[in-house]
């Protein structure tokens, strides 16, 4: 199992990564540009992106990518201790399709969340104030809408930490989803429990880390 572990955390933590730069980042710039092109080519993307299921977006983009254009190199994992540029090469083609596939929520709740905040009384009382559109829009609008964001990511990291089955099976990646579906079939009760403890624990430190950051952006919950 400790062999497993590495194969799902590199996926889980690489992917991460990505769908929270990509659905943040299109999030943000469709609430500012609420209306307009930008917005609705964004939501259309996004719109796609939650509509696809990840076996079909994986084998379209290794088709496309590996087989066709020989752009990126066939998916698989090994030690990136051993070979780093192998490593990221063969984690690349998952963390893009992750990255695309919850991007899209994550841009979603983004805009709806910031075009929310922006209609509170407070908000338009910062701006009468004097305070410059960008310290509103970051420091206040988007330090509210990140909340309920916050604890969807903590409940897709967990879920993904705890062993992402589909993203392993399509992507030939040795990981825990991977090694728990196997001892399903081969009823290996000891690896299936290991396995599901395992996900407990990493459920339960990423909802740890989702507190701590709550903390941190929202005086309220440390006074609590």
């Amino acid at each position: 199992m400790k062999d497993r572990a590495p194969a799902t955390l590199s996926i889980a933590f690489g992917a991460s990564i990505l769908w929270l730069l990509i659905g943040l980042s299109s999030g943000i710039v469709s609430a500012l540009r609420r209306a307009t092109w930008i917005d609705k080519f964004s939501q259309g993307t996004a719109l796609a992106g939650a509509s696809l299921q990840i076996y079909f977006v994986g084998l379209v983009l290794q088709f496309i990518l590996v087989d066709k254009l020989g752009w990126l190199s066939s998916p698989g994992y090994v030690s990136p201790n051993d070979y780093p540029m192998e490593w990221a090469q063969g984690m690349i083609l998952p963390w893009i399709t992750l990255g695309f596939l919850l991007s899209a929520i994550y841009a979603r709740l983004t805009r709806a969340g910031m075009i929310e905040v922006m209609s509170e009384d407070y908000i338009r009382t910062a701006r009468a104030k004097g305070l410059s559109t960008r310290r509103v829009n970051f420091k206040h609008v988007l330090r509210a809408a990140i909340t309920p964001i916050i604890t969807v990511f903590g409940l897709d990291l967990g879920a993904l930490l705890g062993g992402a089955v589909i993203t392993e099976y399509v992507f030939n990646i040795p990981g825990l989803g991977k090694l728990a579906t196997e001892a399903v079939s081969n009823v290996d009760l000891p690896v299936i429990v290991g396995t599901v403890m395992v996900a407990a624990v990493f459920i339960v430190i990423a909802n740890i880390v989702v507190d701590l950051v709550y903390m941190v952006l929202d005086p309220k919950v440390r006074l609590a």
